[in-house]
Parts: C-alpha cells; structure tokens; sequence
C-alpha cells in the first residue's frame, strides 16, 4: 500500500506540475490555438518526411541493441524498441512493464536470463551516457553562440558538469572500474535509509554490483559499434527536431536547436508521466523559451516533434507486438 500511495502521490505530483506550466505557458504570451494551426496547417508530404527520419533513426539505434545482445538481430532488436517503448508510453511508471516484455521476447528466441540481463545494463547504460555527457556539448555550443541568457552561465555550466561527472562514473564502471560508482551508491543508500530511520537495507549497492558483473568485457569488445549507433541515433534526432521546427517556419540557431534536444532526451528520464508525457514538453519549451525561442512556435514545434518520438511509438509497437504474438502462436 505505501508503494501504492508513492506512486499516486509521484502522478499527482507530475500532473499538477503539468497543469501549472500550461498557466506559466499562458502567461508567456503562447497561443494553443495558434499552435496547433501550425501543425495542422503542414499538409501530409511534411508529416510523411518526418516518419521516415524518426524510423531511420530507430533503424540506426538497433546497432546499439545488437552490440549489447551479441546474436540478436537489427530487425528483432527493432522489434523491442518498438514493442518496450509502445508499453512504456501507455503505463504510467511503464519501463518495468516494457522490460518484462522484452525479457519474454528475449527468451523466446533463445538468450538466455543472464545475457538479458546484460544486456538492459549496455544498451540504457550507454543511453544514459549520452545524456549525461552531451548537456556539456550543448553549453559549449551556446557559449560558442553566445546564447546562454545573461547571469544564468554560471548555473548552466555547474549542471552541465555535474551530468558529465555522473557519466564519467557510469562510463567507469561499464569499463571495470565500479568502485567509484558503487560508493556513490552506497552514500545514496545510506542517506535513503537515514531518511526513512532506519527501515531494511534497499540492497541498492549488492544490485549494481551484480548488474554490472561481466559487462566489461562486452563493452570493450562492443564499444565502437554502441558509440557510433548511439551517434548516428542522437544525429537524427537533432535533424527530426530540427525539421520539426522548419516545417512550421520557425527557424531557429542550431546551438539552440542542440540544447532544446539535449533537454528533452535529458528529460525522459523522468519518466513518471507514460513516457514522461507532459513533463519533458513543459521542460523542453522552457528551456528553448528562455534560449530566446518565440513561446508559440517552441510549444509547436515541440508538440510536433513528440508526436512521432512519444506518440506514434504506440500504435506502431503495438502492431510490432501483435506481429511478434502471431509469429510465437504460429511457431
């Protein structure tokens, strides 16, 4: 029950924010109305060009699957991107959902529970090493740019820094050197439990250390192909965002145009939301408003760019799903 209550607690928590950044949006002067006649305005050759770009970058994605899963491939690993990410934007809380989904996948076509599990530890290790890292590149480039709003360089450097130091550690221990992340756990597991006073131990360190048991040889034997999948990925999505923005005639510099995506990719970590839906657009168009962006045409564009990473993953893992379901029954 208490798990219970903290979850309808995060949700509440998470749509009360929403609604409050709808009102904040308001104030800043941005039309929904106008908005959405900028989307729906585009015709269908736009919408099309942006399928083929989203789908070319999930396609470019499976070599980091393939790498993290040695036998696995492109198009079954094309078939858990889409199948996970369809039930994680549905369930609130839903990547543990999507997990096991893949697991029963996994299995089926003959890996064994271990290899799966590594293979989770690869593959959204080394996604969350790329979004660790790249608030520094983006802070670079708008410094570059110029575009950073005054008096705000210091905060923004100070974040950016701290990402990459937490993805230093997480690229450390990928490589066999744990023991720098593992006392940072185990801080954060006696911290959690000081908050709590006392209470059994949430066995967060013993965890890390068995996930992370054996992925360093797999890494080290993969890392070329998961750094140029991971690459070619993050690439296209900077060119679907962009066109998303182009489509609408909302021309913005590409600095601008890098932070906004690194703050979105950033945000859908905090997936509290199905997919993080609500929170990651409120904090992606504040984050390109305060880079300058007119508030209209960021609410737009970011609308329009998530409707293919975040909505049309649905429809379309689930009939990857339902494909997968037909060929086991008929198997």
């Amino acid at each position: 029950m208490a798990v219970k209550a903290r979850r309808v607690a995060l949700l509440t928590g998470a749509a009360g924010f929403v609604a409050w950044s709808a009102v904040q949006l308001g104030d800043l002067g941005v039309s929904w109305t106008q908005a959405w006649r900028m989307i729906a305005d585009l015709g269908w050759r736009w919408p099309l060009f942006l399928g083929v770009v989203w789908l070319l970058g999930l396609v470019v994605h499976t070599t980091v699957l393939t790498a993290s899963l040695p036998g696995l491939s492109h198009r079954r690993a094309l078939t858990l991107n889409l199948s996970g990410s369809a039930v994680s934007n549905v369930l609130p809380l839903g990547g543990v959902a999507g997990t096991v989904l893949n697991l029963g996948m996994v299995r089926g076509w003959g890996h064994t529970g271990l290899e799966f599990a590594r293979f989770v530890v690869v593959s959204k290790a080394w996604d969350l090493i790329a979004k660790l890292f790249m608030p520094l590149v983006a802070v670079g480039a708008l410094l570059v740019a110029t575009a950073i709003p005054g008096g705000h360089l210091v905060l923004w450097l100070l974040c950016a820094l701290a990402c990459a130091g937490i993805g230093g550690l997480v690229t450390a221990a990928l490589l066999g050197r744990a023991t720098p992340l593992l006392r940072l756990v185990a801080w954060a597991e006696r911290a959690w439990i000081r908050i709590r006073r006392g209470g059994g131990d949430p066995g967060w360190n013993r965890a890390a250390t068995e996930l992370l048991d054996g992925t360093d040889s797999l890494v080290r034997r993969r890392w070329a192909e998961l750094s140029w999948g991971m690459a070619g990925y993050w690439g296209l999505q900077g060119a679907l965002l962009w066109l998303s923005f182009v489509a609408i005639h909302v021309y913005l510099p590409w600095p601008v145009i890098l932070a906004g995506l690194v703050a979105e990719r950033l945000l859908t970590l905090a997936a509290i939301t199905p997919g993080g839906a609500g929170l990651v657009e409120a904090g992606t168009i504040a984050v390109l408003i305060a880079l300058g962006a007119d508030p209209t045409g960021a609410l737009a564009g970011v609308l329009l760019y998530r409707a293919f990473v975040f909505v049309a993953e649905i429809p379309v893992g689930g009939i990857a799903t339902a494909l997968w379901l037909l060929g086991r029954r008929t198997a």
